[in-house]
C-alpha cells in the first residue's frame, strides 16, 4: 500500500509551468497577431501624412479661415 502512495505521490508533481502543450499554438497565434497589429498601428501613426497626430500646417484651414473673415469684416 505504501509503495502505490508513493507513486501516486510523485505522478503528481509537475514540471514546468503548467500550461497544457495544446494552448501552445494559440499562444503562438495570439503573440503574432498582437506584434502585427502593434507594427501597423505604429507604422500608421508615424508615417500617415492626412492625420492629425502631430501639428500639420498642411492641412489646417486655420489661416485660411482667419484670413476670410478679416477680410469681411474691413
Amino acid at each position: 500500500m505504501r509503495a502505490a502512495q508513493l507513486l501516486l505521490n510523485q505522478a503528481k508533481k509537475g514540471s514546468g509551468l503548467g500550461i497544457p502543450v495544446e494552448l501552445t499554438p494559440l499562444f503562438f497565434a495570439m503573440g503574432l497577431a498582437l506584434a502585427s497589429g502593434t507594427y501597423f498601428t505604429y507604422k500608421k501613426f508615424m508615417y500617415d501624412d492626412s492625420l492629425r497626430v502631430t501639428k500639420n500646417p498642411q492641412l489646417s484651414d486655420l489661416d485660411r479661415v482667419l484670413t476670410e473673415s478679416a477680410e469681411k469684416k474691413d
